[in-house]
């Protein structure tokens, strides 16, 4: 008797099971997978319900831009490259969504210019400003929690540092705040004054669809500057004073904790001092927001996160049972004082024992390594289009 074969296909499994095998494909992978059939591009293109459900599943990634985008898985150590979009010099980034927010430009020339983008995706939109951006300006990306998510928003603000020809104005300290709807593309003015200076490694933190910063700003009632959270809602689109900071070391590094709280990581400067870590309780509990120690590691092994003032600062994030990974970058010494050292790129993990691991991601050679200043971020691969 013949054996009879059965025959096997994707097609054939109930709907939820396909689903909930997509949720598990990292976002690369399911662009790649769009033209499989209709029902998967429809799902993978259009599908807000699945988009933001795979959003939310997905891990975080490291992403940096040098002369490629990289990146890094911080759990497999795995690296990806691809081409940085054209004419995308980028300064500065905040993510939300799976959306970089990027200020692009020249410093020398002051001129720089504002763009949306997907790495994903690989889709980019330029930005158009109400008079232009300065190398002052501070942003932020969210969306009114109350609203469609699609809603997008930008903030803008400055101190004004600089005018329009790049010169210092002391008679023009009234900084600008902005907000820029991607639905309108327009820019409004909001009545809003900054007291504040914003940390300026510190480009800002979007979680939960409003953004945070580390400042610090002088308190009346202590006659003394204290450091403190900002925050900016984009329902009400209000700044507010979220809680103070724990006791500052000269490195502060804000970060999305758990999805909806933060993490902040301290470090003195170029020294291998103790790295204290920190999390908050959560933003849209009921109760004020506080700080607690989370763990620290005091170590003469311990490495500096931050090298050197002029390399860029390190992007982390937090792992289960008190880890941290980070990826920083530091100078190779190789017993030639007449050479101008290698950039060495390294991706630490490190505990409450110090330093369990360490990669060497890159190295390169140069005349210096701040082309790459400030450009490491936290970020999480998505299917979410840019905004219309």
């Amino acid at each position: 008797m013949a054996s009879s074969k059965r025959s096997w296909s994707l097609s054939t499994l109930p709907p939820e099971l396909i689903e909930e095998i997509l949720y598990r494909t990292p976002a690369e992978s399911l662009v790649r997978a769009k033209p499989t059939c209709k029902k998967w591009y429809a799902l993978i293109t259009t599908n807000r319900r699945f988009i933001f459900e795979h959003l939310r599943r997905s891990p975080q990634r490291f992403i940096r831009t040098v002369e490629t985008v990289q990146i890094m898985d911080p759990v497999t150590r795995t690296r990806s490259d691809s081409p940085l979009p054209k004419e995308l010099h980028v300064r500065m980034m905040v993510h939300c969504d799976g959306l970089m927010l990027c200020m692009s430009g020249n410093s020398q020339y002051r001129k720089f210019n504002l763009a949306i983008w997907n790495p994903v995706l690989r889709k980019l939109r330029w930005i158009k400003p109400s008079l232009h951006f300065t190398e002052s300006d501070y942003y932020g990306i969210g969306y009114d929690i109350k609203m469609s998510r699609y809603g997008y928003k930008i903030l803008r603000f400055t101190d004004r540092r600089y005018d329009r020809y790049g010169d210092y104005d002391e008679e023009d300290r009234e900084p600008e705040v902005e907000m820029y709807e991607c639905k309108t593309r327009s820019w409004r003015t909001l009545d809003a004054k900054v007291g504040w200076d914003v940390d300026i490694t510190c480009k800002g933190v979007s979680v939960v669809g409003n953004m945070y910063w580390f400042a610090q700003k002088y308190w009346v009632a202590k006659k003394e500057h204290r450091n403190y959270i900002l925050g900016f809602d984009f329902s009400v689109e209000t700044f507010k004073d979220v809680c103070f900071a724990p006791p500052s070391r000269h490195d502060n590094y804000l970060a999305c904790f758990d999805g909806d709280r933060l993490s902040l990581l301290q470090q003195d400067q170029e020294t291998t001092s103790p790295i204290e870590v920190w999390v908050s309780s959560k933003l849209a509990g009921d109760g004020d927001v506080l700080f607690s120690k989370y763990f620290s590691v005091s170590r003469p092994d311990l490495p500096s996160l931050l090298f050197h003032t002029d390399m860029a600062h390190p992007v982390y994030c937090i792992g289960k049972h008190k880890r941290v990974v980070a990826w920083c970058e530091g100078d190779v010494y190789e017993g030639d004082d007449d050479k101008i050292p290698p950039t060495c790129i390294t991706l630490y993990e490190i505990d409450e024992g110090g330093v369990r691991t360490q990669l060497e991601t890159e190295r390169h050679y140069g005349s210096g390594y701040s082309g790459t200043f400030l450009c490491g971020y936290v970020y999480v691969p998505s299917l979410v289009p840019l905004p219309e």
